[in-house]
Formats: C-alpha cells, sequence, structure tokens
C-alpha cells in the first residue's frame, strides 16, 4: 500500500546521493564539451580521412541508445583492457558511466559545436585577419565566443537531458537517487514512494536549469535584441 509516510522517510535518504547524481552529470559534460569541441574543429578541417573516421563515429553514436553504450562500456571496457594488463574489474560503477555518457554527449556536441561555428559569418573571419590576427587567434578570440552564444540554447538542453538521463547509471550499480530508491524499496517493500521522491527532485532541479539556461541566454543576447526594437523603430 502506498503511504505517505514512507515518502517522508525515504526522501532525506535519496537527496543524500544527490552528489553523486551531480557528478553523473557534471564530469561527463565537462569532458564531452571539450572533446566535441575537439572533434567539430577536426571536421572543420576537412582532411578526408579524419573527417570520414569522425564522420562514422558521430553517426554511430547517434544512432544507438545510450542503454547498449553504457552496457558495452561496463561490460566490454574491462576485457579490453585486460588484454593490456589493466584491471578494470576494480574501478568503480560510476567511471564507466563517465565514459559512456562522454562518449555519447561528445557526439552530439560536436555538430551543435560545429554547426554553431558555421553559423558565424565568414566576414568576421577575414575581420580577425584585416586586424592582424592569425587563424587561431580570430578563431578563439571572435569566431568561438559567438558560436558558443549561438549554440547556448542547445547546449543547455543537453545539459538538461544529461541530467535527466543519469536515472539510467542504476543499471549498472550506481547508487544514485534511483539506486538509492530501489534499494530502500528492496529493504521496505515500497519502491513508489522512492520513485516519488526522485521525480520530485528531477522536477525542481530541471526546471531551475532551465530558468536558469533562459535567463543565461536572454542576457548574451541583449544586444541582438536592442539592435532589432532600434531597426522596428526606425
Amino acid at each position: 500500500m502506498f503511504s505517505w509516510s514512507y515518502v517522508i522517510e525515504y526522501f532525506p535518504k535519496i537527496i543524500d546521493k544527490f552528489p553523486v547524481t551531480l557528478q553523473l552529470v557534471f564530469i561527463p559534460f565537462v569532458v564531452s564539451f571539450a572533446l566535441g569541441f575537439g572533434i567539430a574543429l577536426l571536421r572543420l578541417k576537412n582532411i578526408r580521412a579524419i573527417d570520414w573516421l569522425l564522420k562514422l563515429y558521430v553517426s554511430y553514436v547517434r544512432c544507438t541508445p545510450v542503454i547498449p553504450q553504457m552496457f558495452i562500456v561496463y561490460f566490454g571496457l574491462p576485457v579490453l583492457l585486460q588484454k593490456f594488463g589493466i584491471d578494470a574489474y576494480e574501478w568503480r560503477p560510476e567511471v564507466f558511466v563517465y565514459i559512456a555518457y562522454s562518449i555519447n554527449i561528445s557526439a552530439f556536441l560536436s555538430e551543435t559545436i560545429r554547426a554553431s561555428i558555421l553559423a558565424v559569418p565568414a566576414g568576421q573571419m577575414e575581420a580577425g585577419f584585416s586586424v592582424g590576427m592569425s587563424s587561431f587567434q580570430t578563431m578563439r578570440g571572435i569566431i568561438v565566443p559567438q558560436a558558443l552564444k549561438i549554440s547556448l540554447p542547445m547546449l543547455g538542453n543537453m545539459f538538461i537531458g544529461l541530467f535527466q538521463a543519469t536515472a539510467l547509471a542504476y543499471m549498472v550499480n550506481v547508487v544514485d537517487m534511483i539506486g538509492k530508491a530501489r534499494n530502500l524499496a528492496t529493504m521496505g517493500g515500497h519502491l513508489l514512494e522512492g520513485y516519488i521522491c526522485c521525480a520530485m527532485v528531477f522536477a525542481v532541479i530541471s526546471l531551475a536549469l532551465e530558468v536558469l539556461f533562459r535567463f543565461i541566454n536572454r542576457k548574451l543576447a541583449f544586444g541582438h535584441r536592442y539592435g532589432i526594437q532600434r531597426k522596428a523603430g526606425a
């Protein structure tokens, strides 16, 4: 029987695992952003062999669900590393989730970043050259900041999506909020109450993140909106 008393009892125990969930979000997102940024830049170089390999990587990752990717990493990586004398069977389950999510998100981020860089007008690069800047300086000081501004809404959506996807980590024995809810259900026989607690936390945090990214995007778009208003007024 459902009981609100169990919801109250389970909530502090489940929220105690919230830092684990945060790690499952921040670590893969930072790693995948760096990896995705590198992939995007390499693909923009138009080196045929490298571009073909990276396109294959991106296509495979984007066309397969994250669950089999996580299982492949969790079960397959220790077997592969054992051939090189590395014992990965003693690694914490979180490490495999970090790797799997980093691989998954990097493919989507690479396409977002690449499209954002291509969306910056070509004249911006020429403007950098006209004042004596090198290609690297122009990319770092002019192109990349504008590209990040363009890609911010999609980056925010991916971050929120990754936060919600951490709910799958329990499937490889990670004791995060969902894993704790299942453990409590095993001991007390009340599964629904634990899931309600998790749903409440995910809903509140996702809404807060959505508001935060919307606020940041509105602040960064201030100059653009002001220019539109002036043009409309004219």
